[in-house]
């Protein structure tokens, strides 16, 4: 096979999964716990965290079991810490 060949079948294959994500109706992360975060995300990292012991916009996530209320909530990792950025 050519290399020309090669390039245009990677070219469609690159356009196909573009117009693939466009026609998402949104994106799915699964659930982990608190405890089950990655030990040294990157910072920007985006994560659910189902046992958060707050939902409030930009406090810093603690997860836990304890019989207060417990809430899943959208979870950004800023470099030092984990925060609610959605419930």
């Amino acid at each position: 096979m050519r290399v020309e060949e090669v390039w245009r079948l990677l070219a469609q294959s690159m356009n196909a999964m573009a117009d693939h994500v466009a026609n998402g109706k949104g994106y799915g992360l699964t659930p982990v716990a608190f405890d089950d975060l990655p030990d040294a995300p990157k910072v920007g990292t985006i994560m659910c965290v189902n046992n958060s012991l707050t939902n409030t916009w930009g406090a810093v996530i603690a997860g836990g079991t304890l019989p207060a209320t417990i809430y899943t909530v959208l979870a950004f990792y800023n470099g030092t810490n984990w925060t609610v950025i959605g419930k």
